[in-house]
């Protein structure tokens, strides 16, 4: 052979491959598929072959078939990965050596038959994206694999294969090829953000932050990104760092309304109303459709006794979700404050039809029907409440009916089972003095009120 020719030989270099399989359709499976994936040049059965070997200090013999692969050597790694992926053994035989002569015109014909395509990986990976957006799942995964397979460390195929995972919930899966994207390309933005994302799907909120921080050194106003890193924030109690995040993004997009909606909430957990009202208010200008934000904003308006104004959104969140509860008690509360008691109760009503055991609602709705003079249905509502546990409100409103019906025997006995648990309680001690004053019992009734003036 010319010397020139050797030289060619080793510039390209052809290697040669054994690996075994314990059945000839395993053995037929992976020559056919590596020639499919130009991956091989040619592949060849053997056998059956016998093998011997030592296995837990035993000498074992098994009838397996011998593949020889010849391949470029350009191919080496990624032909190596694939074997591991798809060989029925968990620890394969692999033993590769280069070949040291090569006639030169099987060498062309072994280059040019497996030659990588780059523009071929592409068009698949482009084909991948389209079935991922369209939500064709089982497709894309098929396409992105092949690709794979023609390239196993193509960023876009990799980030491709994250994202599809991603979007399929399989978070650690899309998590594993994230972290091979960067750790051939630590700077790769869409790598960088979509491990982020995995990790917010797992509610590992402490391990996205550091790349979404990353990703923003390259892509600082991308106020999706902001939002989500200080949604983030607030998860693992960095109050101040999100808020700072919130304002950033808003100082971006100032109608964005997941910021919004984000430093809105912030304020509300912090307790500072004001500041969370002013940020709902700006978020519902825009979308008045979000149940949670109205309710948040409904009890704002309710704490600070503006009815009217928290009925308004206690009502549009009530149109869309008839039934949610935490409309439905806010909405309660705030016709009692109008002092539309039996609308109170119809909202309250409906609560208790999930939570029966509710004391709060039952002694609340006893109240509304103690007000409106419906006396026995109050009754009943009090005594449900007391068959569930001792209630002071409860015995309270019953203490009071009693006394409004002369029965004032019955009255005392309410109190005095309040005043036996809490020996101090005001309004228990104030409702024995008016019972004793309408028994006609004046030394009781200055008794009481002497101990009301200690306390």
């Amino acid at each position: 052979m010319l010397p020139t020719e050797r030289s060619r030989i080793g510039k390209e270099g052809l290697n040669v491959g054994w690996t075994t399989t314990s059945t000839y359709d395993e053995a037929e499976e992976l020559a056919k598929e590596s020639i499919r994936l130009q991956l091989a040049s040619c592949a060849q059965i053997d056998g059956p072959v016998r093998s011997f070997y030592m296995w837990e200090d035993k000498l074992e013999s098994e009838e397996e078939y011998r593949i020889t692969f010849k391949f470029p050597a350009s191919h080496s790694e990624r032909f190596e990965d694939w074997l591991r992926n798809n060989h029925p053994y968990d620890v394969p035989q692999w033993v590769v050596v280069a070949a040291s002569e090569v006639l030169p015109e099987y060498l062309d014909w072994a280059n040019s038959s497996s030659q990588y395509n780059p523009d071929e990986v592409i068009g698949l990976s482009r084909r991948g994206d389209e079935l991922l957006k369209k939500k064709c799942f089982p497709e894309a995964e098929r396409i992105f694999h092949k690709a794979l397979e023609k390239d196993g460390k193509n960023p876009y195929v990799l980030v491709g294969l994250g994202d599809l995972y991603r979007e399929m919930r399989k978070y650690r899966k899309a998590v594993g090829y994230y972290r091979t994207v960067l750790d051939i390309d630590p700077a790769n933005m869409f790598a960088l953000r979509g491990i982020g994302d995995s990790y917010r799907g797992l509610h590992e909120d402490a391990k996205a932050i550091p790349y979404w921080k990353r990703y923003l050194e390259q892509n600082s106003e991308d106020v999706h990104v902001i939002t989500r890193l200080a949604d983030s924030s607030v998860k693992t109690g960095g109050f101040i760092e999100a808020e700072e995040f919130y304002k950033k993004a808003l100082g971006i997009k100032d109608r964005d309304k997941f910021a919004l909606r984000g430093i809105g909430n912030l304020y509300y957990k912090k307790g500072d109303h004001q500041q969370a009202l002013v940020y709902f208010e700006k978020f519902l200008s825009i979308d008045d459709r979000y149940i949670a934000v109205l309710t948040m904003t409904g009890n704002i308006y309710r704490r600070r006794r503006e009815y009217e104004q928290a009925a308004v959104h206690y009502e549009k969140a009530l149109k869309q979700e008839p039934k949610n509860v935490f409309a439905l008690y806010g909405m309660g509360d705030s016709q009692r404050g109008l002092k539309n008691y039996q609308a109170a109760i119809d909202c309250w009503v409906q609560i208790l039809e999930k939570e029966p055991a509710n004391q709060n609602l039952l002694s609340r709705v006893g109240d509304a029907l103690a007000i409106l003079r419906k006396r026995d249905e109050a009754i009943s509502y009090y005594q449900k409440c007391l068959k569930i546990n001792f209630d002071t409100f409860a015995l309270l409103g019953l203490a009071r009916i009693y006394r409004a019906q002369n029965e004032c025997a019955e009255a005392e006995n309410c109190c005095l089972k309040i005043l036996d648990k809490f020996p101090q309680d005001a309004r228990a001690t104030e409702e024995l003095v008016a019972v004793y004053e309408a028994a006609g019992e004046g030394e009781k009734a200055e008794h009481y009120r002497s101990l009301l003036r200690e306390y």
